[in-house]
């Protein structure tokens, strides 16, 4: 076989060194053995590619997946900044919107108000307890969860059950395909003025 010609599958090799071994006439041990050892060489090198390609793909699909979570989990923080603080600064049926001047305005029971129904949120706080889930063809099923909480200012991994200015969002997604879990936490602050 000439150098430089892509790899000949295993049918052609196994012709090729039969031939050689016919054409030389009598065979003795030694070049029986040196087949033999050729053949083990070249099934082991066969199998290290085949091994290397499967981990190659399933790196790229796991890849694939993760970039998936994390823009499902961006989207839904980005849902969440277009709408308003609390429920008393959300704006009424005729488009007034209300200035919080003091944390008892703000809503106590975080989630959705009763009648409200996903995607038709006005606050942030309606995304605590959100569970949906997305099919993405020939990825993966995925599940985003959010929950939200009154957070300190001063330390924002302290989640608190008194009001403040401050509300974490935290966005978690989930594949059946993946063990990993993609969580995003955003910070959203009231600022009023005088």
């Amino acid at each position: 076989m000439p150098a430089g010609w892509p790899p000949p599958p295993v049918s052609f090799v196994l012709i090729w060194i039969t031939q050689h071994i016919a054409e030389a006439g009598t065979v003795n041990t030694g070049q029986t053995l040196l087949s033999i050892g050729a053949l083990v060489l070249l099934g082991s090198v066969i199998v290290s590619a085949n091994r290397s390609s499967l981990q190659h793909g399933v790196i790229l699909q796991q890849t694939e997946i993760g970039v998936y979570a994390v823009s499902l989990a961006m989207g839904r923080i980005e849902e969440a900044t277009g709408k308003s603080f609390d429920e008393f600064t959300a704006p009424d049926d005729s488009g007034d919107t209300d200035t919080a001047t003091s944390l008892t305005q703000l809503t106590s029971t975080l989630g959705p108000e009763s009648g409200e129904v996903y995607p038709d949120f006005d606050d942030i706080d309606d995304f605590n307890n959100l569970t949906t889930t997305v099919y993405i063809a020939g990825v993966d099923t995925m599940t985003i969860h959010s929950t939200v909480a009154y957070v300190s200012p001063s330390n924002p991994d302290l989640l608190l059950t008194t009001r403040t200015w401050h509300k974490k969002l935290t966005v978690y997604v989930t594949g059946s395909a993946t063990r990993d879990t993609v969580r995003i936490s955003s910070i959203f602050s009231y600022w009023w003025f005088r």
